[in-house]
């Protein structure tokens, strides 16, 4: 009789927790909408960045699919510096939310779909953080066991005091040779499964840089109208460049994301779509979100731009706004014909 009435207190307790998570999602406004909403978001960042060679951004990570050494990581990530105007160096990733970490989960799986193994190279990312204080191998190997925070920082020089995600039983520091030089596992490597682990600076990984820049560039080519609806499915909004440092950075972030220009001056791949246009009001040139495009009079442009040709059938005029890979602007039509690539804007920036 105990027995069956304890069955019948489980089932009823299940029973009053499924209605009070039903009443919590409606009190919500819906938060499986949410969810919905945010796996539409990734997808679409997903298809933004499906078409770099080798590089994945977010809008504050950038994994490159190289696979390098620790120090070799460490050393292009501080050459790294797009966004800073080249007054501070860039540093490997600092993953210090859970955010951060299924940001870096979801590059690591776009760049290497298809893990070689649970210790294969193409398993792990380098990312920021490392061992600084007991780091020489003198500790105990029981004392060496015992994850202590404040010994770890990372490359930015923070601290990881607040999150976390390593595996069972890491940080383990476990000593090795290579030539007779002994190694300790004193720097810190992110696998698919957002686990982390310690280990040594001789091994060979993709790597993690923070970004500290403002644009996500899509080498996907689309009409503006396409671009506009890429990036907002994406969480973003079509790119604005809204003073002559704003022109240098999407420059540098064009060679990085898209790779050199072409020897033609109008090739479409030379051609970067922004969110500028007059599309409402003719003659009257605003960013996406409303903001007056300020400087139109002033803005560097192509010669004999802003010419507002009638040149494409069933186009009355140029309404929407490109840049060029060398840091000229153009005005142009929102048609098929006229396939580029395009740059998002990152929020707050």
């Amino acid at each position: 009789t105990t027995l069956l009435y304890t069955i019948k207190f489980e089932i009823m307790m299940k029973y009053i927790i499924a209605v009070l998570l039903i009443g919590v999602v409606a009190a919500n406004g819906g938060l499986l909408k949410l969810d919905d909403d945010k796996r539409a978001q990734i997808k679409g960042l997903k298809d933004l960045i499906t078409n770099l060679d080798g590089i994945y951004p977010t809008c504050n990570l950038v994994l490159f699919s190289e696979m390098v050494d620790y120090d070799t990581a460490d050393a292009n990530c501080k050459s790294f510096d797009l966004g800073t105007g080249g007054d501070v160096k860039g540093n490997l990733a600092t993953v210090n939310t859970d955010d951060k970490n299924t940001d870096l989960k979801m590059l690591l799986s776009m760049a290497y779909p298809t893990s070689s193994g649970k210790w294969a190279p193409d398993e792990w990312v380098w990312v920021g953080l490392r061992k600084v204080l007991n780091n020489d191998g003198k500790m105990k190997r029981k004392e060496l066991k015992v994850y202590q925070p404040d010994d770890w920082a990372w490359a930015d020089g923070s601290k990881p005091l607040y999150y976390s995600s390593w595996l069972r039983g890491q940080p383990d520091q476990a000593p090795t040779k290579e030539d007779g030089v002994k190694y300790l596992q004193n720097q810190m490597r992110i696998n698919h499964a957002g686990k982390w682990d310690d280990t040594f600076a001789f091994k060979e990984h993709p790597y993690a840089c923070d970004y500290q820049g403002k644009y996500i560039l899509s080498g996907n080519l689309k009409s503006w109208g396409k671009a506009k609806e890429s990036c907002e499915t994406a969480g973003l909004m079509l790119a604005k460049v809204r003073n002559n440092a704003e022109v240098e950075e999407i420059k540098q972030a064009a060679k990085y994301f898209l790779g050199d220009r072409d020897e033609k001056t109008w090739e479409a791949t030379n051609w970067i779509w922004l969110g500028g246009n007059d599309e409402k009001e003719e003659g009257t040139w605003v960013w996406n979100d409303g903001e007056p495009i300020e400087w139109f009079d002033t803005m560097p442009w192509r010669d004999p731009n802003p010419d507002n040709s009638m040149k494409i059938m069933g186009k009355d005029t140029q309404n929407y706004l490109s840049i060029s890979k060398w840091g000229e602007f153009d005005d142009s039509f929102d048609h098929k014909r006229r396939a580029r690539p395009f740059a998002c804007q990152c929020p707050n920036t």
